[in-house]
């Protein structure tokens, strides 16, 4: 599992995250003790509505740190131009001397 997907791997995460589609049977082994944790706080009957909801809850988050690293870069690419420019608009700001 990789900690920094790829741009086209965030973009099919996002569009299958976009649709809601009948719920199919899987297999996942889990340790028992996230097992126990999970029947406390959910119950024996909804544990796969609690690990559906955890697994969209991060798949989300993810989405959203790619996209906001993505805009950070915009940002900062574009930083020293946007500085230039203020520095202008607080120079003509000043009063005269």
């Amino acid at each position: 599992m990789s900690d920094h997907p790829s741009d086209r791997t965030i973009a099919e995460i996002h569009r299958h995250l976009q649709r809601r589609e009948k719920k199919e049977k899987t297999s996942v082994s889990l340790s028992g003790e996230l097992i126990a944790a999970a029947d406390a706080l959910a119950g024996k009957a909804q544990r796969s509505a609690l690990v559906e909801r955890a697994l969209r809850v991060y798949l989300r988050r993810l989405v959203r740190r790619n996209t906001n690293a993505k805009d950070l870069a915009a940002i900062n690419a574009r930083a020293s131009v946007s500085n230039r420019e203020s520095d202008k608009v607080i120079g003509l700001q000043a009063w005269p001397e």
